[in-house]
């Protein structure tokens, strides 16, 4: 077969053209820092990409869930802790008051002590995590509580504002949520719940009445060991909420490192083959120069 100027040409044009697209491919791979620029580059490469950066995104909102919910508990039980440790020094003070040998005047002391107690249980009833109230249940943009004071101030009574009993949830992994709260109706409301003991054991001091005292100090160690049964489940939840957060982060760096097996660049590689393919269309071009002498532009158009 008689092969032709034109021939040639196009032959010679349509290495160029290959050529240069290699050149392209390379150059985008270097300022893209990818392989994976469209998915004929590798179809199979970009189809595990895609899996494994929605696998991630997932992953990442379970990591944001994780911490979100451990830093909520981790305040609910340093509160719960506080709480204890006023309860272990109030029943010290019922102790006092309940012994014969305290009068009048020294059990109403006691009992401004007990007030002091009371309205300090108060402010850790309304403690917030990023704004929100950990105690109110699903109503966290409202105080768990109402009080209601006399003309002095005292706190005569405390009643829920609405119902503080809601669940709150967090998705920590692929199917398993944890509840990251604490009703407030658990640990402070209630017969011997933390108000109404403390309303007892103070009203009682006051009216310098040894023997109701010592009743109330039964209600002051069942509130004791509620408040450490909480603490108990509310550390469990930590604990498991940390297990979980390192093991998303031992499955992110995992996954992480295949993603960057498919996708990222061997630069050195890449940069050798960028210079190859530039010198092969260099001398592409130099090679159609001498075999056509025509000019190449008269060809092409």
């Amino acid at each position: 077969m008689r092969v032709t100027t034109k021939m040639a040409v196009g032959t010679l044009i349509n290495n160029l053209d290959r050529s240069y697209e290699r050149i392209a491919r390379f150059q985008t791979e270097l300022s893209s820092g990818t392989r994976l620029n469209k998915i004929s580059d590798d179809p199979a490469a970009v189809e595990r990409s895609l899996t494994l950066r929605g696998e991630l995104r997932q992953i990442e909102q379970f990591q944001k869930n994780n911490g979100d919910g451990k830093g909520w508990l981790q305040l609910t039980e340093a509160t719960l802790n506080e709480l204890e440790t006023l309860f272990v020094e109030v029943r010290g003070l019922a102790v006092q008051g309940a012994t014969s040998t305290y009068n009048a005047s020294q059990r109403n002391a006691l009992a401004d002590q007990v007030n002091q107690f009371l309205e300090h249980v108060v402010s850790l009833s309304e403690s917030r995590y990023r704004g929100r109230y950990v105690f109110s249940g699903t109503q966290t943009n409202a105080a768990p509580f109402d009080l209601k004071r006399d003309a002095n101030g005292n706190i005569l009574s405390v009643t829920p504002h609405g119902d503080i009993s809601g669940s709150i949830e967090r998705e920590v992994a692929e199917g398993t949520t944890m509840q990251v709260n604490v009703s407030g109706m658990d640990i402070f409301q209630g017969p011997a719940g933390a108000f109404d003991s403390l309303i007892k054991l103070r009203d009682s001091l006051r009216n310098n009445d040894p023997d109701a005292v010592r009743l109330v100090q039964a209600d002051l160690a069942q509130m004791r060991e509620t408040v450490s049964s909480v603490r108990g489940l509310v550390g469990a939840r930590v604990n498991r909420m940390e297990v979980t957060t390192n093991m998303l982060d031992r499955v992110s760096v995992e996954m992480t490192s295949i993603l960057s097996g498919d996708e990222d660049v061997d630069l050195a590689s890449t940069i050798v083959n960028l210079r190859q393919e530039e010198d092969v269309f260099q001398a592409a071009l130099a090679s159609g120069n001498m075999v056509i002498p025509q000019s190449l532009m008269d060809f092409i158009g």
